[in-house]
């Protein structure tokens, strides 16, 4: 509470007026926990809406070295992995057609995975990215080049 003069009185005596300042304060609380508490419904309505976008996204390719080997020993073509490194390629010794094959840029710099005669893939991987594409659907050998660095050539055989 506090005590201040409000003026003069017609007596000529200063009249004082006493005033309950907890009751302002009291109704400032109320409002700060209630823009705390809207706040802090619109944060978690935001965060539960952005994962519930991510139930959505594809599913992580799988680890590298997940295949099983087959009975003939080699490793299956189902686990199709090219890998790009020091400008290079390291395509797997088959994949089967129309699998999905996971494409993986160590370099720093961008590079395509484009079959060279109309085989119907061209995929671009940014520098240290993954991608995904599938496999044709047509058994054959694919020469591979990048279109940003032409030394770069190898051959996907779809078996």
């Amino acid at each position: 509470m506090t005590n201040k003069v409000r003026g003069v009185g017609p007596d000529g005596r200063a009249v004082r007026c006493v005033e309950d300042t907890s009751l302002v304060k009291g109704y400032a609380m109320k409002r700060i926990n209630r823009s705390l508490t809207v706040a802090t419904a619109v944060s978690l309505a935001a965060i539960t809406a952005c994962a519930a976008q991510g139930e959505d996204a594809p599913a992580p390719p799988p680890a590298v070295g997940s295949a099983a080997p087959s009975a003939n020993g080699s490793a299956q073509a189902a686990a199709a992995l090219i890998m790009i490194q020091d400008f290079k390629y390291q395509v797997p010794a088959a994949v089967k057609p129309g699998s999905m094959v996971t494409v993986t840029n160590a370099d720093s710099a961008p590079h395509t995975v484009t079959a060279r005669d109309g085989g119907g893939f061209d995929i671009e991987v940014p520098g240290g990215g993954t991608v995904i594409f599938q496999a044709p659907d047509a058994p054959g050998e694919y020469e591979i080049i990048c279109t940003f660095h032409p030394q770069m050539t190898g051959t996907l055989v779809v078996k």
